[in-house]
């Protein structure tokens, strides 16, 4: 897993400062089902050492790193696996504290990725915290191509970051792109901006691409998005009943600015076009 520190140059043209919403989690927000006693960093050398999905699922199963493991049923049996956990610090629930973001990945029945994570916001006692899980993160995946790389980034607030989440994908004829923000909302983390990109080939084959910038010196910071299209080939159909195969290519480009809007004050916000 790599994680990003993301620089951008702001312009001259500021939108106007909508107030921010606070996202602290206390004692009594908190579901007693997230509540989890635990002392990263020795978690961090524990988890390195388990060899078997038993061993593994034990130490993953307090913080639901392990909530999507029963879709798969080899990884409800016992067998090889192995895991290290990303330990990151950032201010993603509140300003008031730094959380720590875990991140379990690694491998099991041979080709199953293991890849899932949480955010722990601390709740006053000694190594206690309110666990919230990283809905971006998939838990297990099948797919050798999959990759998904996550960074923070000071977008809405000053103080407290989101994630920048960038995800991609890959089959024979296809590769997927997602990029997404991710804050936290309410005592959960949720989508607040999300574009796709990609390319497909065959006999009709194209591609987009996509490039999104946050700008501007206020928060919440604008994101500018340069978008390109290229789709090549079609195929006409003649007076005659034939079909003609054109292989000529047809490009278009855009550019839109994204603003963080709430429906009414103080309620969640997301980016829509300014």
């Amino acid at each position: 897993m790599l994680l990003m520190v993301l620089a951008t140059t702001p312009t001259a043209a500021e939108e106007p400062r909508a107030p921010t919403v606070p996202s602290k989690v206390s004692q009594d927000a908190c579901p007693p089902a997230l509540r989890v006693v635990v002392d990263p960093q020795e978690l961090k050398k524990q988890v390195r050492a388990a060899k078997t999905t038993t061993g593994l699922r034990k130490l993953l199963h307090p913080l639901g790193l392990d909530s999507k493991w029963e879709r798969q049923e080899c990884l409800r049996q016992e067998g090889p696996a192995s895991a290290q956990l990303d330990v990151f610090r950032a201010r993603i629930l509140s300003a008031d504290a730094q959380d720590f973001i875990l991140q379990a990945r690694g491998q099991a029945c041979d080709a199953l990725k293991l890849l899932d994570g949480v955010v722990l916001h601390p709740l006053g006692g000694k190594n206690t915290f309110c666990a919230i899980p990283m809905e971006f993160l998939p838990g297990v995946v099948e797919s050798q191509s999959f990759r998904v790389v996550f960074s923070f980034e000071n977008l809405t607030d000053p103080v407290r970051q989101v994630f920048r989440v960038e995800e991609s994908d890959a089959d024979s004829r296809n590769e997927y792109q997602t990029l997404s923000y991710w804050e936290a909302q309410e005592g959960s983390l949720r989508s607040i901006f999300t574009i796709e990109s990609g390319s497909h080939m065959g006999f009709v084959h194209g591609s987009t691409e996509v490039k999104v910038t946050p700008v501007g010196d206020a928060f919440p910071r604008v994101l500018e998005v340069k978008e390109s299209s290229r789709e090549c080939g079609k195929v006409i159909d003649m007076p005659s009943g034939e079909s003609v195969y054109e292989p000529s290519c047809t490009d278009a480009e855009n550019e839109v600015r994204m603003c963080y809007r709430r429906k009414s004050p103080g309620a969640p916000g997301v980016y829509d076009k300014c």
